[in-house]
């Protein structure tokens, strides 16, 4: 069971679908609180009233009210293999994540992912951190819209992109200015994890490296600041969405 505290998680993820939503408990009932109680009563969401010591029981750190959900149904989950086998004839942009174990950097990378209208992330199954109340509230509630993947193996997942017409850019130093990057129509973004970035055999399977012109002291950026950059400069470039 995931808890979700934020407020606009909790809004959000009452927006997607009432499924596998448990219960939204409440301790406090400030403005903001009666709006997510409507939304939850709308969407028949059981709702249960508790005081301050119970509420603390689920979550320490709330701000009076939370959304029970069942984890397999925290984020808007999409089998990989399906999905590659529906695509259509048009532009596509993928995020995949080679292993991401910071749920702040997950949550803001998916928060970016929405944003730019990024058609899916990929992300191994094992050593990728979870939905978790961090994700939703770093996300700000994209989490529940950003359509997610998991996978048993990246560079399978990678091999099936590429027979589906993506051409698989892999985020790395010694990568080419992205400034002067052409991006295809099909596009797959490959981010590597933090402190250790893309695995050697991961970066073999890229078809090109992209790096982000650095002028400063410090050697890299945070990943999800990478993500973020990245993903603005396919959305000038690449036309993805009309």
């Amino acid at each position: 069971m995931t808890t979700i505290s934020s407020f606009h998680g909790i809004e959000e993820r009452i927006k997607r679908s009432s499924d596998g939503i448990q219960a939204l408990i409440v301790a406090k009932t400030g403005p903001r609180v009666k709006e997510i109680i409507k939304l939850a009563e709308h969407a028949h969401i059981p709702i249960q009233y508790v005081n301050e010591d119970a509420i603390r029981k689920y979550e320490q750190d709330n701000k009076g009210v939370l959304l029970l959900v069942d984890e397999s149904e925290t984020r808007s989950q999409v089998d990989f293999y399906s999905w590659i086998h529906t695509v259509e004839e048009k532009p596509y942009l993928v995020v995949v994540l080679d292993h991401i174990e910071d749920p702040h950097n997950f949550g803001a990378i998916l928060r970016s992912a929405d944003i730019f209208a990024v058609d899916l992330v990929v992300v191994p199954n094992k050593r990728n951190v979870k939905a978790t109340d961090t994700v939703f509230k770093v996300s700000a509630g994209a989490a529940s819209y950003v359509p997610v993947a998991e996978v048993a193996n990246i560079r399978d997942a990678l091999l099936r992109l590429k027979e589906a017409g993506f051409w698989i850019y892999g985020a790395d130093m010694e990568g080419a200015p992205l400034i002067k990057t052409q991006f295809a129509q099909r596009t797959a973004l490959i981010m590597g994890s933090e402190g250790t970035g893309l695995a050697p055999l991961i970066k073999k399977s890229c078809d090109e490296l992209i790096s982000i012109p650095q002028f400063g002291h410090i050697d890299s950026l945070n990943v999800s600041v990478a993500t973020g950059i990245m993903l603005y400069e396919i959305a000038c470039r690449h036309i993805h969405k009309e």
